[in-house]
């Protein structure tokens, strides 16, 4: 498993990467891993370009967060819930102090109770949206009123579940060797 350095961003210009800042291009560039032949991440997934998120630090978490969901009312969501394990960081970077909690692999939820409460649900990298969709079932069992997704990679390229909307990310497409 081989990686090479990664030299350009592809911005699609019909998204609001054309509007991100070089700052927040770089921090998307430092987690970014090209292989020269596909490379399982997870559940048969296979990907030539693998975002690795565990190596963001708080900074480059709150200004990821700032990107994909800076422009929401202070009023869209009560409270955040991130993915065991992958969105748990970026999860509070996303709440800016309101209360977050957790759902744990087993489909249980750690933390507050989101009976009655608006939930912006979050993970890391979002795929096909399968995982974001289970869990919003899991969580309107629980009485959770979904309002939205967010996430740091959007590499679903449209065609994610479409139980997942509305979706809101720092970074969409893909990075390529330049």
């Amino acid at each position: 498993m081989r990686a090479t350095s990664v030299h350009a961003i592809v911005v699609n210009t019909q998204t609001a990467h054309a509007r991100m800042d070089e700052t927040s291009k770089q921090i998307i560039l430092g987690i970014t891993r090209q292989f020269d032949t596909p490379q399982l991440v997870k559940d048969n997934l296979r990907v030539k370009t693998f975002y690795d998120c565990s190596k963001l630090t708080p900074n480059d978490l709150a200004r990821l967060a700032a990107e994909a969901t800076g422009h929401l009312d202070e009023n869209a969501f009560d409270m955040v819930v991130g993915l065991a394990y992958t969105g748990i960081l970026f999860s509070f970077a996303v709440a800016r102090g309101r209360l977050v909690s957790i759902l744990a692999t087993d489909g249980s939820l750690i933390g507050t109770s989101v009976k009655d409460r608006r939930v912006l649900v979050v993970d890391d990298v979002v795929c096909s949206g399968t995982r974001l969709a289970t869990a919003s079932e899991q969580l309107r069992s629980m009485g959770a009123n979904i309002v939205g997704y967010a996430c740091i990679i959007d590499r679903s390229a449209g065609s994610r579940h479409p139980m997942v909307s509305p979706l809101w990310s720092a970074w969409e497409g893909e990075v390529v060797d330049g």
